[in-house]
């Protein structure tokens, strides 16, 4: 609550079918149907549901609010959770004159405060381990463009300079294996780059032969403009 109303807008309006507004967001379906329910001596009615998932609810059982986001800040909040590190905690170190005495004692939070990471024996167990701390599924490839020659190769500053030019990414990458299916596969010649995973795996050459393990993934092409921005079109 914020001056007496809801900072989030609640109660919505109703709303006979979900739209985009003028500023792109969605405005939801809100049914007038006269359905009400009492909670805590107030009649609540459509227009008071948060937009929710009713698989997720299920699955998981906890409340999980769900809605289109349609500005790129909102995806960088959801990642915010997994990158931010340890439970932060306040510590205070306390005096004890004969290591067993527990009587209260006057603390100066201020001069004594610690600014530190909490870390429990659980996630401590879980991460000597090495066990997995987060996922993503399904995983999601770029699609990158290049100019003829102009293949992107990826090394260290120890790497020797014969080292690298053997690499296979100098002569070959995605975008270019694309090509050379057109030319040798005639139901490749039907699929645009971004959908040419859906039939095809793209095999990495590796130093031990090994080839990559097909997964289910989304691909997105990535700075077309940007990358081509250079290079002269012709006819």
């Amino acid at each position: 609550m914020k001056d007496g109303k809801c900072s989030k807008y609640f109660p919505k309006q109703f709303q006979p079918k979900t739209i985009v507004d003028q500023d792109g967001f969605s405005v939801y379906r809100r049914r007038d149907n006269g359905h009400t329910v009492l909670k805590n001596g107030i009649q609540v009615d459509n227009r008071n549901v948060v937009p929710y998932n009713a698989k997720l609810l299920t699955k998981y059982q906890a409340h999980i609010n769900m809605e289109w986001c349609n500005q790129s800040t909102s995806i960088k909040y959801l990642f915010k959770y997994i990158n931010k590190g340890y439970d932060r905690i306040t510590a205070a170190i306390v005096p004890n004159d004969d290591g067993t005495s527990n009587q209260p004692q006057n603390i100066d939070e201020i001069k004594q405060y610690i600014d530190c990471r909490y870390v429990s024996p659980s996630e401590a167990s879980w991460r000597i381990f090495s066990f997995p701390i987060h996922g993503r599924k399904p995983v999601v490839e770029r699609l990158y463009f290049h100019c003829e020659g102009q293949n992107s190769v990826y090394y260290t500053d120890f790497d020797r300079i014969n080292t690298v030019l053997e690499k296979p990414s100098v002569t070959e990458s995605m975008f270019t294996s694309w090509f050379e299916a057109n030319c040798k596969y005639p139901e490749a010649q039907n699929l645009t780059y971004s959908k040419f995973v859906s039939k095809f795996v793209y095999v990495k050459k590796k130093e031990n032969g090994n080839p990559v393990k097909k997964v289910t993934q989304l691909v997105g092409l990535y700075g077309f403009l940007q990358q081509l921005a250079n290079c002269t079109i012709l006819d």
